[in-house]
């Protein structure tokens, strides 16, 4: 199995680190030549928008619409896997509030809780919140009740960043849906 970190913007290193940790192959994918090498996607954080007009610029846009392998999306990858106007996805059926947890200087560490094991350490950094789920996506990780990581496979939604964390609880169960 090989998997692709979208290397546009965000925590590109420290996803490759926390997916070959867990034992995948990884790379970085930048053109639609590398997205087609791989069986998995992950779309880090950033700004929405700006990862939107990013992945436009470079010819990916239109691929990832048609992509059918899974996505782990977190924070601004997240946003672009629900539903939503202004363009996403539309790979998951979530509603999310783009900036919930305010601004960036609100940004904050806090106890996540996950619908199985432990409590996981969430670093939500100008974070969305999930604020519906329905047809087949499942709620997986809340904090102070608000939905905060979502499923519907092959697909996974984070709107913290798991990756900055030592616990890689999250990317293992979402490597679980890569096809092999």
């Amino acid at each position: 199995m090989k998997v692709g970190v979208l290397a546009l913007q965000g925590a590109v290193s420290e996803h490759c680190r926390a997916l070959a940790a867990c034992g995948a192959r990884v790379e970085g994918v930048r053109t639609p030549a590398e997205l087609v090498k791989v069986d998995g996607l992950v779309m880090p954080g950033g700004e929405s928008t700006t990862l939107r007009h990013l992945l436009q610029n470079a010819g990916l846009w239109e691929p990832l619409l048609a992509w059918e392998r899974p996505i782990l999306g977190t924070c601004a990858g997240a946003i672009l896997l629900g539903r939503g106007e202004g363009g996403t996805l539309g790979r998951m059926a979530m509603e999310l509030d783009r900036n919930a947890y305010g601004r960036q200087q609100e940004s904050f560490e806090g106890e996540v809780e996950l619908d199985a094991g432990e409590p996981f350490p969430g670093i939500f950094i100008r974070a969305p919140a999930i604020t519906s789920t329905d047809n087949g996506c499942t709620p997986i990780a809340w904090h102070n009740g608000n939905i905060v990581g979502a499923v519907q496979p092959p697909h996974m939604a984070l709107t913290f960043h798991p990756e900055l964390t030592g616990d890689r609880r999250l990317h293992q169960r979402w490597l679980e849906m890569v096809p092999r």
